[in-house]
């Protein structure tokens, strides 16, 4: 037994040595918390809506104020059905409805009127966010808003509502979970291999072989870049095998350029292999190093809107959404495999990778040789 609780205090003195290791330890679980109790919900808030108001009457009016107050939506104005179309296919909004000319006039007859209802199937989740909202239109309560005292045009009896909702659900018209899920899995795949993999560096500290590594003519940059290769071939060959896998396995559409999607895995592959060069420079333990990963890799799979739609986060909470790579990733696989959708519609979230590929490496190799200095 005496020698029992030796071994433990000796243990817990090797942990109170390491600040760092406390840290991670003690900030893991608060982040989950955090992150589960405020800030991932499953039902989003305002969802864009691009309406293309061909009516421009007062009664057209009150249905977009419908839509924002009972629906819980967003409206935003534009000017034809390809506008709308360009914006589901970008991302810029979710949802896109056409109120058809004379539904004034049909609503005063009695009449009722199909509107034409756009939906972005690439996130079921938002998809049936947006289809419950756009129902606030069709409900009993909606045809009692719609009936106006006109003594000039008295509105006829109707025993049905008077809009009629026509959906047609782009992307994913099934609204698939698969469709949904796989591009960013294919992210998370590259992601855990790449991070785990890429703490050579740590490796080379703790067998303390490094002074061995610099006594060689190498500089600091190409031995970087050097133990981080061989780990960059492995993610993409995992990346190719998932991709495969998607495809054939599970019908996963790929609609956008095929050259298109392997740049951007070879961007993403680079940014992580940068930042996971940065955290061997950080870590002096490879336990250090796979807590710092995991740090990366918890909010990167709750917030990146691989699971969890960025729309119905907090808006305080987005900006942290938009500081990691593999949310430009998703946003991008995304677009590409089930929109089709072009690297100039991508440009932001290529730019976005580029740069925090260019980020980490030049942080990593500045700290690498402070660390040596």
């Amino acid at each position: 037994m005496r020698s029992l609780l030796a071994m433990m205090r000796k243990e817990f003195l090797h942990i109170a040595r390491d600040p760092q290791l406390i840290g991670f330890v003690l900030g893991l679980p608060i982040l989950l918390l955090v992150l589960f109790g405020y800030a991932l919900r499953l039902r989003p808030d305002n969802l864009t809506v691009a309406v293309w108001d061909r009516e421009r009457t007062f009664f057209s009016v009150t249905v977009k104020d419908r839509l924002a107050r009972a629906g819980n939506l967003r409206i935003v104005d534009v000017d034809s059905e390809e506008t709308i179309r360009e914006w589901l296919r970008t991302g810029t909004a979710r949802l896109g409805l056409v109120i058809p000319a004379g539904f004034s006039q049909r609503l005063v007859d009695g009449q009722q009127t199909a509107f034409q209802l756009l939906v972005d199937g690439s996130m079921p989740t938002l998809a049936q966010a947006g289809l419950f909202g756009a129902s606030v239109l069709t409900g009993e309560d909606a045809a009692e808003e719609l009936t106006f005292d006109d003594p000039d045009h008295p509105a006829l009896p109707t025993r049905k509502p008077p809009i009629k909702i026509e959906e047609e659900i782009l992307y994913n018209r099934e609204l698939r979970d698969s469709d949904f899920f796989l591009p960013g899995t294919i992210g998370i795949v590259i992601m855990l291999v790449t991070l785990t993999l890429s703490a050579g560096l740590v490796r080379e500290k703790e067998q303390q072989t490094i002074e061995q590594l610099l006594a060689t003519p190498i500089s600091r940059a190409s031995l970087i870049v050097g133990k981080m290769v061989p780990y960059g071939i492995i993610a993409a060959l995992d990346f190719a095998v998932a991709t495969v896998l998607a495809r054939l396995m599970f019908m996963l559409p790929f609609r956008g350029s095929l050259l298109a999607i392997v740049f951007l895995a070879v961007l993403f592959i680079l940014a992580l292999l940068a930042l996971g060069a940065l955290i061997s420079t950080l870590s002096e333990t490879q336990l250090q190093a796979n807590f710092m990963a995991v740090f990366v890799i918890v909010p990167s799979v709750l917030m990146s809107g691989f699971v969890f739609p960025i729309e119905a986060m907090p808006t305080w909470l987005r900006p942290m959404a938009w500081s990691l790579p593999m949310t430009y990733f998703v946003e991008a696989i995304r677009g590409l495999t089930l929109k089709g959708a072009s690297v100039r519609d991508l440009a932001w979230d290529f730019t976005a990778l580029a740069a925090f590929m260019m980020g980490f490496g030049a942080l990593s190799i500045t700290r690498f040789r402070k660390t040596l200095a």
